[in-house]
């Protein structure tokens, strides 16, 4: 069955069908029930690539990620995929990792599949070489960033991210609260690249040693292996016992790290505090929950759909730059 079969059974004109379908205001609501039952009667399901070329829109966007395993990744990409589907709008989701010609092979692909519009989720996508296709593209295609805040930006790119350096400064405001007197910063170093964000939440963690610890020198941790390395890390700390609270830059450190330390006997938080970053939901497994930074996650994702949609519509974004602070959330390491 086709558009010329369902304006024949139900007596209305081919136009009357097409407004239906395209869920016009204009057919009355007689018309539109009975075309309607002869829709469902019949099981009839419009051509998606017909319709698509009658609007100049697929109703398609495309949501990239660097590591769909990641806590960040994987919710930003749910949360996103939740208020797209609720819009009508289909999502292609691409995990591209944190290779350059694989991230520009995945662009080229949703370019090709003339997606609306397209989401790039994580800092990783800041990488020169990338973003330059990114500024390229986005003359044609609506864009947004999630976790990106790049120094040239461009005002066809709606850009969301959360205030890292804020962030640590809360983490090390409550860890002086509490008595802490030497924080170290524990980071993975595992991917070839160094992000952005991996750069704000260091130099966040510094700003917060010089006003809280003035007299206290900056120490850094960095793992590569995280299976391999806890044994550096547990090392380190042998060596300098005046170390009594840990930042990690993410959860993935936080976690197995705690069950590491407390297996060679360390009591947390009464000799380690531990605070993780990005809140996720592993950190309350543990035999104690970790504290961790919670980074809004859903609003960050309200943010960049409602941009999508004005920019899909050709309208001018009141605000292309959103900085969102985050929440320290206190459990029980710390």
């Amino acid at each position: 069955m086709d558009i010329y079969d369902i304006a024949k059974k139900s007596g209305y004109s081919i136009a009357t069908v097409s407004r239906v379908l395209n869920d016009s205001n204009k057919v009355s609501d007689k018309a539109k029930a009975k075309i309607l039952k002869v829709i469902e009667e019949n099981d009839y399901s419009p051509n998606r690539v017909a319709r698509s070329l009658a609007k100049k829109q697929t109703s398609l966007v495309g949501i990239m990620v660097p590591d769909i395993r990641k806590y960040f990744e994987s919710q930003s990409a749910y949360q996103l995929e939740q208020r797209l589907n609720a819009n009508g709008y289909i999502t292609l989701l691409g995990d591209s990792t944190d290779n350059l010609d694989e991230k520009k092979a995945y662009l080229n692909l949703l370019k090709e599949n003339k997606v609306d519009a397209i989401v790039c989720v994580g800092s990783t996508y800041e990488q020169e070489d990338f973003y330059e296709e990114i500024l390229k593209l986005s003359k044609d295609i609506p864009f947004a960033m999630l976790n990106a805040n790049p120094l040239n930006k461009s005002k066809d790119i709606s850009y969301v991210y959360i205030d890292e350096i804020d962030a640590m400064r809360q983490a090390m405001d409550h860890l002086h609260k509490r008595g802490y007197k030497q924080p170290i910063f524990v980071s993975y170093h595992g991917n070839k690249y160094i992000t952005r964000s991996y750069i704000a939440k260091k130099a966040g963690f510094i700003e917060a040693l010089d006003e809280f610890y003035q007299s206290t020198d900056f120490m850094e941790v960095k793992i590569n292996d995280i299976d391999k390395d806890m044994r550096k890390l547990y090392d380190f700390l042998k060596s300098n016992p005046r170390i009594d609270s840990i930042c990690f830059e993410l959860d993935l450190l936080a976690i197995p790290a705690f069950k590491y330390l407390v297996n060679c006997g360390v009591n947390i938080p009464e000799d380690i505090a531990i605070i993780g970053f990005d809140n996720i939901d592993a950190t309350n497994y543990p035999s104690k929950k970790i504290t961790s930074i919670d980074q809004n996650i859903a609003l960050q994702a309200d943010i960049a759909t409602k941009s999508l949609f004005r920019l899909i519509n050709n309208e001018k974004l009141e605000n292309n730059d959103n900085m969102i602070k985050a929440k320290l959330i206190v459990k029980e390491t710390s």
